[in-house]
């Protein structure tokens, strides 16, 4: 992979999992409305590599306000979200649940980083 399509893939992570969190937690639509309309929007406006990494990115947002507390620590996780999926792109590929393990990973990760490492 290209650094730039690996710089984009973060990106769109971060930016997914942002818009994500923001639709859960700030405007209270709650967690399959957010992920939902983030699905959507990416799979009708990216190509399909971007798209699948914005999905599998909102599966953080989805996060309980009690697993990520602030939109700090969704800021956190979105990076290590388009790390995470960047890292296990040729893993399982075509395989169902894949995701969903892929943004459990990158939550548990984020909690490891903010709990355990001196930086917040």
């Amino acid at each position: 992979m290209k650094y730039k399509d690996s710089i984009l893939t973060i990106t769109m992570a971060f930016i997914a999992v942002l818009i994500t969190y923001y639709i859960n937690h700030g405007l209270g639509l709650g967690p399959f409305i957010a992920n939902g309309t983030v699905g959507i929007v990416a799979a009708l406006t990216l190509p399909k590599g971007l798209a699948a990494a914005a999905y599998t990115a909102s599966f953080v947002g989805m996060s309980a306000d009690f697993i990520l507390p602030t939109f700090s620590t969704a800021l956190i996780s979105g990076i290590i979200a388009g790390i995470v999926i960047l890292a296990t792109k040729p893993i399982f590929a075509g395989w169902g649940g894949k995701g969903g393990t892929t943004a459990a990973l990158a939550v548990l990760l984020t909690l490891i980083v903010v709990n355990y490492l001196p930086i917040m």
